[in-house]
C-alpha cells in the first residue's frame, strides 16, 4: 500500500437482479412490500445483512414449522468471516465463503419453499 493508495479486496454481487431471482422469498422476507429495497435490487451481502437485522428485531415469524432465524444467523456469522478474510488478504478463504454463504442462502430458500 502507497502513502496515498488503498488497495481493497471487496466483494460485491456482480447482478444484484440474479440474487431476486435465485432468492424470492429470501428478498421477500427481508423487504416486504411496504419496505423500499434499492431499484437494482439487494446484493447477495445486503440481503444477508437485511434478514440479519429482522431477525435481531424479531421481526421474523416462523411459518409452516420451519424457523429460518437459526439459518440467517449463521449465514450472518460467516458473512462476517467473508469480511474479516477480505480484511486479512486471503482470497482463498474469501471464495470458500462466498460459497458457503450462497449455498445456505439457498438451503434457507428451500426451507421457505
Amino acid at each position: 500500500m502507497g502513502a496515498f493508495l488503498q488497495i481493497r479486496v471487496s466483494a460485491v454481487t456482480a447482478d444484484p437482479a440474479k440474487v431476486k431471482k435465485a432468492w424470492p422469498q429470501l428478498v421477500r422476507l427481508a423487504y416486504p412490500l411496504e419496505a423500499t429495497p434499492s431499484p437494482e435490487g439487494p446484493g447477495v451481502l445486503e440481503l444477508v445483512a437485511t434478514l440479519e437485522d429482522r431477525v435481531r428485531l424479531d421481526d421474523i415469524a416462523v411459518s409452516g414449522g420451519f424457523d429460518p432465524r437459526p439459518g440467517i444467523r449463521a449465514v450472518a456469522e460467516s458473512a462476517r468471516k467473508l469480511d474479516e478474510a477480505l480484511a486479512s488478504r486471503n482470497p482463498q478463504a474469501a471464495d470458500s465463503l462466498s460459497y458457503a454463504i450462497e449455498d445456505a442462502l439457498s438451503e434457507l430458500e428451500r426451507g421457505l419453499g
